[in-house]
């Protein structure tokens, strides 16, 4: 390829496309003096034509554009190739403070002899640069407290776990003794002590319901909770657990509708931790429906799952409690529940246990004074052996 000396006309077109140019475009002669810039060029670096013109690249802005890193590549790396993209240079430039530029440099030479012409295209990335520093540091701030949210959760679920370690071991004494003396043991009580001695064992286990609720949480949590996986006849283990809440129900008056398909099958799962999460759902049913109405039990087969759904049509709970419900110790602050007992750790601790077998916990209701549904799955053939 050939350069000529460029005709008025022609050299008038090669302006006008230098001008039209979005990016700052600079173009040298073979001796490194300004033959054109573009008119982003003027903008950007705020030059005049006069000032910029024929002078020497290096002397441009009372000598800005003297930079090292600029040299090596019009005068090491460029006269070694055709074309260089992407050079990536930064400098405090006195008029317009400290740039990060992208150089893309084009020489058109001609073959015989010495004459060259080179195109300079300057892309300023700094505020893009400032942009991606600004996202990197984002990145690493959330990683760092995604790690301290992590230790925080590690401590605070070990923390706990001692705890309750700690606390069942003379709790479980307190209940003993309390059970002897209840059941006069040891000499017979009268009215009044039976009935604080019934306060004391009744108060005992229920703190022992909690202790027992915070030690699985925290054992969930940490993934140190483990699975006794055995093949549980699903049907007669809901029946179980609806005749264990036969007496809740029959004191408060309430309807009570079973509703187990004949086909239900087995499936492989922790025997305690299913009995658990249903006596879980249908106690709160109980616990949350006040005197004559209605909780229910529905379960059947569905493709490789069994589901089960447990109703009722209790106090219900409002849109912006639903996303809370599932956090631990979390209880709607109403006149009813002010007056029943729970730890808050029943339904969030049932979720838990539901996803550890490979199943899915929801929870739906209309609204408060509207009743709830609590819908679970778990897998026929535990996640583990599949």
């Amino acid at each position: 390829m050939f350069w000529k000396k460029p005709t008025p006309k022609s050299q008038e077109y090669a302006e006008s496309i230098i001008d039209t140019v979005r990016e700052p475009l600079i173009s040298l002669d073979q001796d490194l003096r300004v033959v054109s810039v573009s008119r982003s060029f003027y903008d950007v670096f705020k030059v005049k034509p006069e000032e910029t013109v024929g002078q020497l690249i290096y002397d441009l802005g009372n000598k800005q554009w003297d930079i090292p890193k600029l040299r090596e590549l019009l005068e090491t790396i460029l006269p070694q190739k055709a074309t260089f993209d992407n050079y990536e240079v930064e400098h405090d430039f006195a008029t317009i403070g400290r740039r990060i530029m992208l150089l893309n440099a084009r020489q058109i030479q001609r073959v015989l002899g010495k004459e060259r012409i080179i195109l300079l295209a300057i892309d300023d990335i700094t505020a893009r640069r400032e942009i991606e520093d600004g996202l990197k540091k984002a990145h690493e701030e959330l990683t760092e407290l995604a790690t301290e949210l992590e230790r925080t959760a590690k401590v605070k679920s070990e923390f706990l776990a001692n705890m309750s370690h700690e606390l069942r071991t003379p709790l479980n004494s307190i209940n003993g003794f309390s059970e002897v003396l209840y059941d006069e043991t040891f000499g017979s009580l009268n009215e009044k002590q039976q009935k604080y001695v019934n306060n004391i064992l009744t108060s005992g286990k229920h703190l022992l319901l909690l202790i027992n609720q915070i030690l699985d949480m925290a054992k969930v949590e940490s993934g140190k909770m483990k699975l006794a996986l055995s093949s549980l006849p699903m049907k007669s283990l809901l029946t179980e657990i609806s005749m264990l809440v036969a007496d809740m129900v029959s004191k408060k008056k309430i309807e009570m509708a079973i509703e187990i398909a004949e086909d239900l099958p087995h499936i492989e799962a922790d025997e305690l931790k299913v009995k658990e999460i249903i006596y879980n759902l249908l106690s709160n049913a109980v616990k949350f429906t006040p005197e004559g109405g209605r909780i229910g039990m529905r379960a059947k087969k569905v493709g490789p799952e069994i589901e089960v759904v447990v109703w009722d049509t209790g106090i219900g709970i409002a849109p912006e409690n639903m996303e809370k419900i599932f956090d631990g110790f979390f209880r709607v602050d109403t006149p009813y529940s002010r007056v029943t007992e729970g730890t808050g750790l029943g339904l969030p601790l049932s979720k838990k246990l539901v996803e550890l077998h490979g199943g899915k916990l929801s929870l739906a209701s209309e609204g408060l004074n509207k009743g709830t549904s609590v819908r679970f799955t778990l897998p026929i053939v535990a996640r583990e052996m599949v």
